[in-house]
């Protein structure tokens, strides 16, 4: 940050020069070897996909401008160059079908996650096996210094892990995040261009490219597809995010002692905070439950010609939780889980019970359709909220919403926020209070709750499948991801009917038993 202070300060001095733009030159290198490991962002390898992907990292470099407001109170759109051509290096990894015939022309541009201090990889994660499914191109990217200063510092990721990428990242620069606005469209321009440093040139020609963040970077993205669409960009995907990103830096008009404008920069207000729904391209915000729950619904937007809002009952905000190592066993004690921070079972956006995930995957299908035939997407419902407190019903579950196949056919009580242990060590305090705060929870129902819901094995998967049947008539489930959740009906010990045959079963086999039993008895006397 002090050689931004510098920058500013140059700039305060001297006339505004021209400044870059989204179809700016970019430089292309392939990360170094042999200097450190990667750092890959994302649960979901690419080794574990369901088809062939390969994973490729590289270096980009460039020169991007950082923008403010052009007056206080500022309006969402209205933009002017404040810091023109600062220098940047930054790493992207592109994952994509091993064979090229697979690709199906569209290509997703995450901004990913430095909430953590490190980036992480929410918008991937869930829908890892969708892509791969059907043959998308993935591209993520570094977009803050925060992480920026992660690898570059050897990847000693939450301080307390040894450093893992060496000097890999030694080159990676970047001033200022309000830089990452142009740095994603030249990053867009360059992956559409018939150029030989375009890595995807020219067996993987590009129809489409969408932009998605979620979090953090889902409010860089309402920032970015507000005030910084052009024509490379076909669409983009909010995920569980609703406020605008600060377009730079500077600190924050009217905090005490802070100079006044421009020597500052103004924040937006109101409406005015949310992404623009008048774009000439499909949009799509989706929040959590959890969102939800902890804005009180008070950042809601109405559906609009190509904006479409919706909010998903059930879904946490977490992506993952199911068997991520935080640290790995030793001789001190077993592997530290994630799951192992929180007070409650865990419930979170791709591993369940409610899978969110589904509902995303549909959404990504519906985003493409629109970009590709113009035709509307499905319109979703809210979830019911008494002012700002969610609506819910006998067992504890939220009313209305897109409603997965978990809610409507519930084995448990789903709730939108997780506490953090209290006797995690200082240490770890702050990882666990994040991480559960944003997690969901899960309470399955006893036995007797079971059996009296659904008397039978049968009706429970009929019950499954109605559901399924559902959310695909409304465009929120795909046929791959309802075959997954009817096998995993048909073969779960859910029903009482099949309660009391596999005891009878049981008892049988006993009774058939007893007199091999005697027998063996009566040998060892």
């Amino acid at each position: 940050m002090r050689n931004f202070w510098i920058l500013l300060c140059l700039f305060l001095l001297l006339p505004v020069s021209a400044a870059a733009d989204p179809r700016g030159p970019v430089s292309v290198a392939p990360a170094p070897e042999g200097q450190g490991e990667s750092f890959v962002p994302g649960v979901r390898l690419v080794a574990d996909l369901p088809a062939p992907y390969i994973e490729d990292e590289y270096l980009v470099s460039g020169a991007a401008t950082v923008y403010n407001y052009r007056s206080d109170p500022p309006a969402r759109g209205d933009i002017v160059p404040l810091l023109p051509d600062l220098p940047y290096t930054t790493r992207m990894i592109i994952r994509r079908p091993a064979d090229p015939a697979h690709f199906n022309g569209t290509v997703v541009v995450e901004w990913w996650n430095s909430t953590g201090t490190f980036d992480t990889a929410p918008v991937w994660d869930p829908s890892a096996e969708y892509f791969a499914r059907e043959g998308y191109v993935y591209v993520g990217f570094t977009n803050s210094t925060t992480s920026i200063d992660h690898l570059v510092g050897n990847c000693r990721t939450l301080g307390i892990l040894p450093p893992s990428c060496g000097t890999r990242y030694a080159a990676l620069e970047m001033s200022e995040n309000g830089q990452a606005f142009e740095m994603a469209s030249q990053i867009s321009h360059l992956l559409r261009s018939d150029v030989p440093h375009n890595p995807l040139y020219p067996s993987y020609p590009v129809e489409e490219l969408l932009h998605a963040g979620q979090s953090q970077q889902g409010g860089s993205i309402v920032t970015y597809a507000s005030a910084f669409h052009f024509e490379a960009n076909d669409g983009y995907f909010i995920q569980a995010a609703s406020s605008a990103r600060p377009i730079n830096f500077l600190p924050r008009c009217g905090d005490a002692g802070v100079p006044t404008f421009p020597g500052c920069t103004p924040r937006l207000v109101d409406q005015d905070r949310r992404v623009s729904t008048q774009l000439p391209v499909p949009v799509y915000r989706a929040m959590t439950e959890t969102d939800v729950a902890r804005s009180g619904g008070t950042t809601r937007q109405f559906d609009d010609d190509r904006f479409r809002y919706y909010e998903i009952a059930g879904a946490a905000h977490t992506h993952v939780h199911d068997g991520v190592e935080i640290l790995p066993a030793s001789p001190l004690g077993p592997a530290l889980l994630l799951e192992d921070f929180c007070t409650e079972p865990l419930n979170t956006m791709a591993d369940g019970p409610v899978f969110g995930s589904h509902v995303y995957n549909a959404m990504w299908d519906n985003l493409r359709h629109e970009v590709r035939t113009g035709e509307d997407s499905p319109v979703g419902r809210d979830i019911e909220t008494e002012g700002t407190v969610v609506v819910r019903d006998a067992d504890g579950n939220a009313e209305g919403g897109i409603r997965p196949t978990a809610m409507q056919v519930p084995t448990g009580s789903y709730g939108p926020i997780n506490f953090a242990d209290p006797t995690l060590p200082p240490l770890l305090n702050a990882v666990g209070s994040l991480f559960c705060g944003l997690s969901g929870t899960s309470a399955p129902f006893s036995s007797a709750l079971l059996d009296e819901r659904y008397p039978t094995h049968a009706g429970y998967v009929a019950q499954v499948r109605a559901a399924t049947e559902e959310l695909m008539d409304d465009g929120f489930l795909l046929e791959e991801d309802a075959a997954i959740l009817v096998a995993t009906a048909e073969t779960s010990s859910i029903g009482a009917d099949l309660g009391r045959l596999r005891c009878g079963i049981g008892f049988e086999i006993a009774f058939a038993l007893l007199p091999i039993a005697a027998w063996r008895a009566r040998r060892r006397a």
